[in-house]
């Protein structure tokens, strides 16, 4: 039986903790990562000092784009063309625009004061979206990977994940010498 579930810790400020069964080795990677990057936006909730802040913030901005790009061109590549629910094609689309929304957020984070209001409203912003971006992909994606693909072809698809990622981390990089 797949399940796929998110649940909210009682404190609010603290990262959901997401479940989730199936897509094999592809689902146990993205669930690793995805669980960094709301634990790493949590740090950056927590940041006071200004300088320490943006540096964190530089991070969390290159994990995204690693992560993202990573993912589009992977693991949302190897569903594309795969038979889907009229609701569950919409959510595909939703996912590129969520990637795109955070960046945006991260971007305007990144000229702005971390003692502001409108950093920590913009970062609760982005942490909303990040959190939802996950839930969604745990609920619905996993599943979807797991209805397509045996354990060798979700290792398969894993294999080029870390492979794309390690890609995008030499060429950011490389644009930040």
């Amino acid at each position: 039986m797949r399940r796929a579930t998110a649940s909210s810790s009682p404190n609010p400020r603290a990262a959901p903790v997401f479940h989730g069964a199936g897509a094999g080795e592809i689902g146990r990677v993205l669930r690793e990562e995805h669980e960094q990057m709301l634990g790493a936006v949590e740090r950056l909730r927590g940041e006071r000092d200004e300088e320490r802040c943006h540096a964190l913030l530089r991070q969390v901005r290159r994990a995204w784009v690693i992560h993202a790009l990573a993912e589009e061109t992977v693991v949302y590549k190897a569903l594309e063309g795969a038979p889907v629910r009229e609701a569950a094609g919409a959510h595909a689309d939703e996912r590129f625009v969520e990637h795109e929304l955070v960046q945006g957020l991260f971007e305007q984070l990144s000229r702005t004061r971390c003692s502001t209001l409108e950093w920590h409203a913009r970062l609760n912003v982005a942490r909303g979206i990040i959190a939802r971006h996950i839930e969604s992909e745990h609920e619905e994606l996993f599943g979807q990977l797991a209805s397509r693909f045996d354990a060798a072809g979700l290792g398969e698809i894993a294999r080029r994940f870390r492979l794309a990622r390690e890609k995008l981390t030499l060429l950011e990089e490389a644009k930040a010498a």
